[in-house]
Order: C-alpha cells, then structure tokens, then sequence
C-alpha cells in the first residue's frame, strides 16, 4: 500500500481521505492484476469441448484456410504446411512451450495477433497468416526468413541475419519447403 503520512495533511479527515483513497487503489491494483491473470487462465484452460476431435483434417478446416489465405494474401498451401508441421492440424494441443492451436500460436502472440481463443481453429489460423503476413512484409517475401522468425521469432533471425542455428528452426524451415516443393 502507498505510504500516506500525517504531516502532509492538516487536517485529520484529509489524511482519512488519503488513507481511503491509498486502500482503493491497492485494491484496484490488485483486481487488475487478478484479472490479468485470470484472463490467462482463462486462455490455457479454455474448454475444447466444441471440438470433437484433437486432430482435424485439413479438408474439414478448409474454409479457414482460404478465408485466411484471402485475408491476409498467404498462399493456402504455405498455411496447411506450416499447420501441419507445427501441430499437425490439431486444434487443442498445447507445446511444452506453451504454444496452442492449429498454427502453435503463443499466448503473448495471439494476444498481440487479437486472437481471443486460441483453441478456435478460425481465430487461429487467422492470427497465423496475420504473423506470417507481417513477417512476410518484415522479410521482403523471404520464405527462409519468415518461416524461420515464425518458428525462433523475429530477433533470433535479426541477430543472425539469416536461419539461426538452431536445428528445430533450421527443420521447421526444411521441412515446410519441403512439404510445399521448395528447393531449400
């Protein structure tokens, strides 16, 4: 709680009031704070019963795909490939990392992307052609430098420049030209 002093006031109802006013803020500091967490459980524990399935075809996602793929001008196939490669189209899992959802989007990152719910394949794909739109945008339509910022993040790729030397990352981009017929 704030330090409230009584040789600042001159009267003792002031110093009631700033003690009053000290204790409302502390509290409301507190909710907030309470709230903020809340609402981060709320993401990690949000329920994935709508979902029947942890694994979802890509077939059954389709329309996701393509709204997002014409939202944010991605190509549908660098979608599905990056969704398979990074969750293999399932929509409720959760990495050791804390990634969720179909594109693995990090609870930070979904908040940034204004993904309320993670777990909802739609909101997910859509923030993740929104990411790999921006970093298309960042990286000059590099296919190796977007793929490899979607998966270490955008500093890792600064600080090297090129891929990082990481063998996730440096797999993850391998994997996904393949998948989609690039030469790497």
């Amino acid at each position: 709680m704030a330090y409230v002093s009584s040789m600042t006031y001159t009267t003792e109802a002031q110093f009631l009031e700033a003690v009053a006013q000290a204790k409302a803020a502390q509290t409301t500091r507190t909710n907030a704070q309470q709230n903020e967490t809340v609402s981060f459980q709320q993401i990690l524990n949000n329920s994935t019963s709508a979902y029947t399935s942890s694994t979802v075809s890509p077939d059954t996602l389709e329309s996701y795909f393509q709204k997002a793929a014409d939202t944010y001008g991605i190509s549908i196939d660098l979608l599905k490939a990056v969704a398979k490669q990074e969750s293999g189209f399932q929509t409720n899992v959760v990495s050791s990392a804390g990634a969720i959802g179909v594109m693995q989007l990090m609870p930070a990152t979904a908040t940034y992307l204004c993904v309320e719910n993670p777990y909802d394949p739609e909101q997910n794909i859509m923030g993740g052609a929104k990411l790999l739109a921006e970093l298309s945008s960042r990286y000059n339509g590099n296919i190796d430098l977007i793929l490899a910022a979607y998966n270490a993040g955008t500093g890792a790729v600064d600080q090297y420049g090129t891929i990082p030397p990481f063998s996730e990352t440096q797999n993850f981009v391998l994997r996904i030209k393949e998948t989609l017929g690039v030469p790497f």
